[in-house]
């Protein structure tokens, strides 16, 4: 293995930091981009910590790995993992990987929650070899706006989504969909009533509904229709819904396009066991 130098996005530019996952994610099972941008967002509202987000360059300088490490309390979440494709096949990920937790230990983190594609089997192999369990099953939907024209549109739309961001629910929703995560996402928009309520952003021609509740299929519809109706967009994603949850049974019973699955995994830490980060060359 040729040597190479450890860093972390501390260490780096925001720009810098960016361009690490969007190498890391080349050639990824889906398409994953990381703008400059996007990427502060997602620094910013998943409490990411970027003196434990490891970057990982080779003696000329090109991106070898790089992992992201939020936090929150006791609990820590991997934004992003991965090996560059020059580099995968080597082992690299399971070095990586173990000072990720080296690294969630010294913070005295308490667990670790992650998701991965249910296709990438080389990942989930290596996430339960570090004792990562899966808790539950995360699925993305996506339906035309066209499919709910015979419907009532009749939710309202709501001004201020925070009203709904901070609505205790029965399910807790995974990292990115938490309230902490949610209400420092920039414009968001809602609809919601007594029944039922959606909040959603605009991406492009897509409406993401990101917090979606409803007593009923019936009154989910609605507020999918409403969604549509008031945004003027072509597509709805129902994103990262517990596979159980109501929405989630609702989208299949309506056959909404099922985009991908995850399996949401989650380690508790124990004390360190002896590391392999000394096997690790460097500059």
């Amino acid at each position: 293995m040729d040597s190479f130098r450890r860093s972390t996005a501390a260490d780096v530019t925001r720009a810098d930091a960016a361009a690490a996952l969007e190498c890391v994610f080349d050639q990824y099972l889906v398409p994953i981009s990381f703008s400059e941008a996007a990427y502060a967002i997602h620094v910013t509202a998943n409490d990411v910590d970027l003196a434990s987000s490891p970057i990982w360059y080779d003696v000329e300088g090109n991106v070898v790995a790089a992992a992201v490490l939020a936090v929150r309390g006791s609990r820590g979440w991997v934004g992003g993992f991965g090996v560059a494709p020059a580099h995968r096949g080597r082992g690299i990920g399971r070095l990586l990987l173990d000072e990720l937790m080296a690294r969630a230990r010294s913070l005295g983190l308490h667990s670790i929650a992650l998701e991965v594609l249910v296709q990438n089997a080389a990942a989930r192999r290596l996430y339960v070899e570090f004792g990562f369990t899966q808790t539950r099953a995360l699925q993305t939907f996506e339906a035309r706006a066209k499919s709910f024209d015979g419907l009532r549109a009749d939710i309202p739309y709501v001004a201020d989504a925070a009203q709904y961001i901070e609505r205790a629910d029965t399910e807790a929703p995974c990292w990115q969909l938490e309230s902490p995560s949610l209400r420092r996402q920039p414009s968001l928009h809602a609809v919601g009533n007594h029944e039922c309520f959606c909040v959603f952003r605009h991406n492009g021609e897509t409406a993401q509904l990101l917090r979606a509740r409803a007593r009923s299929p019936e009154a989910f519809a609605r507020a999918c229709a409403s969604v549509a109706a008031q945004s003027g967009v072509t597509h709805l994603r129902l994103f990262n819904e517990s596979r159980d949850s109501m929405p989630a049974v609702t989208a299949r019973a309506l056959q909404w396009t099922i985009v991908h699955e995850q399996a949401e995994m989650r380690v508790l830490l124990a004390p360190a066991p002896p590391s392999t980060s000394e096997n690790v060359p460097s500059e």
